[in-house]
């Protein structure tokens, strides 16, 4: 039998999902969450970067509500307290692809500086 993690947000993620453009947008990342919570779709796991910081505990998800082209928004959450022996599925962050937008959030919303 499957366990159920809980979810959980991160200070911060409420007003990412706020700034997303519209209700459909906001609706789709909350829905890729608990795809994710159901281990239904995963995302895949980041890495230090000049560009982002240190986000090597969290994992991306590209999508967007219009389903055509590349997707514009990456959700970024991670394993609490890891992978292995999750309990909850922690949300970062979202927003934009564009600009490294959702990277920048989440080292906000993580109170990590960018080194």
């Amino acid at each position: 039998m499957q366990r159920t993690l809980q979810l959980k947000a991160l200070p911060g993620f409420q007003e990412d999902v706020d700034a997303l453009p519209d209700l459909a947008t906001k609706k789709m990342a909350l829905n890729m969450l608990v795809l994710v919570r159901d281990g239904e779709v995963s995302g895949v796991r980041l890495d230090a970067r000049v560009a982002t910081g240190d986000l090597s505990d969290c994992y991306k998800l590209y999508f967007d509500p219009e389903g055509v082209g590349k997707p514009r928004y990456r959700l970024v959450y991670r394993y609490s307290p890891d992978r292995i022996t999750a309990v909850a599925i922690e949300a970062v962050a979202v927003g934009r692809r564009a600009d490294l937008d959702a990277y920048r959030r989440a080292m906000a919303n993580l109170g990590r500086a960018k080194d």
